[in-house]
């Protein structure tokens, strides 16, 4: 009796302890996913009190941006401030006329909203705008910065009495301390760096420390006068007893700028060598390690001055400037243990990448409630000891519970390897894939896939129609690389990346024409039958090129095939390199010519084929020092977006032409400019274009434009408002090169152009005995539709004066005149 009485008791015990050990579980997990609300609530403002503008000097990849935009929100989200970023991008857009443009942009869009009561501003070139235009866009704003590498900028913006901010201190002595304190054997210390204000200033700091190291040698890369062969040339014959110190490093000597991912990939591949840096990023890449600024609290801190100023009314010209903010340690655990390095030569509060986790690490948060949770149950186990029907049943939960976790384990890693829509690898697990599973001395191709003119589906049938077309194409495409060996991944958007081992293709592969076949069907969506096709490039293993590379070049020759038409094919070669190559020196060329005063304009006379008397020029931009002809610079200029500058650098060396003749009292004669269909994206232009007619006032009447057949064929709200701004200016526009593309005189009833200019080849094709009664015709109707025709490439006389009985209005070529300078075409006479 009284034993039972002992276990009666003992029972109620134990399920007592249990019940409170599971209270005590759930009391720390809801306080853990309590604080987890609180985390996820601070990323937005609970009620928004003010709006800030921040203005980046960079763009949102920049390797800092990430970081600082975190501080950002947790300084001002919970305090009830939100705010707009606006980018300038200086590091590819950090000229003079770049800033200019930038200002044109911004001030149109600040004006309009007068909503923002500060500005935050983050690195040099954003700082040196605000306070160039202070009075003109920041007038009576608080101005906090941060980020700013010249200390004498960041001096003279503090002693600004609407400005305060933050110094971007430089951790290079600190991380130099540690690379010697951890590999004393090594005595040649090497600085990685450009000739950027950030690069500049890491070198100075670099050379300043020798005096402290009098055994060890200090030698310097510039990688502002190296291209990227030579750099790599330097890094690989770097001394064996060497450190190398990763700086700001990021252009070459033609002015190009290298992506940090970018960069620290060639300096990893090319070293063998410690590598330090004392800026973020790398670490998971190849770089040891070192000390760095902790990007997000400065612009946490930056932020909570802006809140205290519009929060709390505290005047800003309180804050001095801030010259110290606190600095991270990071390592890259697996190197410290390559280069043999102590952890007691590290700093104490370093963190570290890629360090091996104990189950303590991995599950020290859940523990104490797992440890409790296990406690209990096994308190109600021996409490209901007799109940054996509900130990079955507890132990069924236990198992479904861990049933479940494993399948969500497994999904989860399926959804971070697979594209959420397509069901099929995403661009990074396709990269890993490669770079995983293939060798370079493997025999294999890769393909890149786009299919042509995708964004017009989703522009004519809407997005719906567009995500069932390209779902149905992703379900093609892997039911025939599965059983072809091949793998399919998405690369981004309407691109597709496939790998196909143990075999070098070319475009008459058999697998390449199946799969071209593939899009021989229609695809159907909603009822709607739509015709695609795409275009494929190729790149096949060298024995000498890593996977990647072979993307990168199959994504070249995927372009090239795009450029040659719809569903063309083609196969990477060293000849397209070299053309990629000879497309930067192009690039190179032509940046320095509109920023140096590099472009002159030829004129060539037009003449009336009735009258014989000039009637009117083409003005032609020329490169002054010859390298390039305007057939080669032009679609590379299209080509890399530059089209809108060069454009409207044209159109203001013409307009000041006009003006100067003018001045001079010459007669003045319509100029036409061409305009390129690429242009159409310059929603400016006639506003821009209205401008500069009223700043040098000349009439639009001697201004016209000369647009292409495939501009016409956009037939885009955009090519809408552009004719309607240039009619509204009374201004001109000619159809050139007709002939050239599609051709049809049915189209030209409804456009709006003044002037059809037929092409030279059309009169070389045409303008012959037994034939040339076509050109007649074409006149006939052009003139029926109530528009005057000019004939181009004229140079016989015997052309001229077909052309002049057929009744041509306009001649120009040759045979009256070449292209011609100002002074000359403007003096020009007709020979009758």
């Amino acid at each position: 009796m009284k034993r039972r009485n002992y276990l009666f008791y003992l029972r109620y015990i134990l399920a007592a302890m249990g019940v409170v050990c599971l209270i005590a579980a759930f009391g720390m997990l809801g306080q853990h996913m309590q604080q987890s609300a609180v985390s996820r609530l601070s990323q937005i403002p609970s009620e928004v009190k003010h709006k800030v503008l921040v203005l980046s000097s960079y763009e949102p990849t920049y390797f800092t941006f990430e970081d600082q935009e975190i501080g950002l929100k947790e300084g001002l989200y919970p305090n009830g401030i939100e705010f707009d970023t606006v980018y300038m991008n200086t590091k590819k857009f950090g000229t003079a006329q770049d800033i200019e443009t930038f200002h044109d942009y911004f001030k149109d869009r600040f004006l309009r909203d007068k909503t923002y009561e500060g500005v935050l501003i983050g690195d040099d070139d954003a700082l040196k705008f605000a306070l160039r235009y202070q009075t003109e866009l920041f007038n009576g704003m608080p101005l906090v910065f941060y980020g700013i590498n010249d200390l004498q900028l960041a001096k003279e913006a503090s002693r600004n009495p609407m400005a305060a901010g933050f110094y971007e201190k430089d951790y290079l002595q600190e991380t130099m301390e540690t690379a010697t304190k951890s590999l004393p054997d090594r005595k040649t210390l090497v600085a990685l760096h450009d000739e950027s204000a950030a690069g500049t200033a890491d070198m100075n700091i670099f050379y300043s420390l020798a005096d402290k190291y009098p055994d060890y040698t200090f030698i310097d890369i510039d990688s502002s006068t190296l291209s990227q062969e030579e750099l790599i040339r330097s890094l690989q014959n770097l001394p064996k007893n060497s450190i190398l110190f990763y700086m700001t490093c990021y252009n070459d000597k033609y002015g190009n700028s290298y992506s940090m991912l970018n960069r620290t990939r060639t300096i990893v591949n090319n070293v063998t060598v410690p590598i330090f840096r004392n800026y973020s990023g790398g670490r998971d890449a190849g770089v040891l390690g070192g000390t760095f600024m902790d990007f997000e609290v400065q612009t946490k801190n930056a932020a909570q001055i802006m809140c205290d100023v519009l929060n709390h009314d505290v005047e800003i010209s309180e804050y001095s400037l801030i010259l110290d903010t606190p600095s991270r340690n990071e390592y890259n655990y697996p190197l410290v243990m390559e280069y043999g390095i102590s952890i007691d030569n590290l700093p104490k509060n370093t963190i570290y990448i890629d360090r091996p986790t104990t189950f303590f690490d991995n599950y020290s948060e859940i523990l104490p409630v797992a440890l409790l949770m296990i406690s209990s149950m096994v308190l109600f186990i021996a409490a209901m000891y007799a109940a054996l029907k509900n130990e079955k049943k507890v132990n069924e939960a236990l198992r479904d519970s861990k049933e479940e976790i494993e399948n969500s384990r497994y999904k989860l890693q399926y959804q971070a390897q697979h594209d959420e829509f397509l069901d099929i690898f995403n661009r990074r697990a396709m990269v890993e894939y490669l770079n995983d599973n293939v060798t370079m001395n493997q025999v294999y191709s890769i393909i890149m896939l786009d299919i042509d003119g995708f964004k017009d589906v989703n522009e004519n049938y809407g997005h719906e129609a567009g995500d069932k077309i390209l779902k149905t194409i992703a379900d093609h495409l892997q039911s025939f690389c599965h059983s072809n060996g091949m793998t399919l991944g998405r690369y981004g958007g309407d691109e597709f990346l496939i790998y196909c081992p143990s075999e070098r293709l070319d475009e008459n592969s058999k697998k390449i024409c199946d799969l071209k076949k593939l899009f021989s069907q229609s695809f159907t969506s909603n009822g709607i039958n739509i015709v695609l096709s795409a275009s494929m490039g190729i790149s096949n293993s060298d024995g000498l090129s890593y996977p990647e590379q072979h993307i990168i070049n199959a994504e070249i020759a995927m372009y090239e095939a795009k450029e040659r038409g719809r569903g063309m094919i083609f196969v990477y070669a060293d000849v397209m390199k070299d053309k990629v190559n000879n497309e930067e020196k192009i690039k190179t060329q032509f940046i320095k010519a509109i920023e140096k005063d590099g472009f002159y304009m030829k004129y060539q006379p037009k003449v009336s084929a009735k009258a014989k008397e000039l009637v009117g020029f083409e003005a032609l931009i020329r490169m002054k020092d010859g390298s390039y002809e305007p057939n080669l610079f032009i679609p590379v200029v299209e080509k890399s977006g530059w089209i809108t500058r060069l454009g409207r650098h044209v159109t203001l060396m013409v307009v000041k032409q006009l003006s100067e003749w003018m001045a001079q009292g010459k007669k003045l004669y319509p100029v036409s400019i061409n305009f390129s269909s690429k242009q159409i994206h310059d929603i400016g232009y006639v506003s821009f274009l209205k401008e500069l007619l009223d700043i040098y006032d000349v009439d639009p009447k001697y201004l016209q434009i000369e647009i292409t057949e495939s501009l016409l064929l956009e037939n885009s709200i955009q090519t809408d408002d552009l004719f309607e701004g240039l009619k509204r200016l009374g201004i001109k526009t000619l159809l050139d090169d007709f002939g050239t593309g599609y051709s049809s005189l049915a189209y030209l009833i409804y456009v709006p152009v003044d002037d059809i200019k037929l092409d030279k080849s059309l009169v070389d094709a045409y303008l012959i005995d037994g034939k040339d009664s076509f050109i007649e015709d074409v006149i006939k109707l052009v003139h029926d539709m109530g528009k005057t025709i000019t004939i181009e490439g004229v140079e016989y006389e015997w052309q001229y004066e077909k052309l002049r009985k057929y009744g041509a209005d306009t001649i120009q070529g040759y045979y009256f005149s070449k292209p011609l300078e100002p002074d000359a075409a403007i003096s020009f006479e007709v020979q009758k």
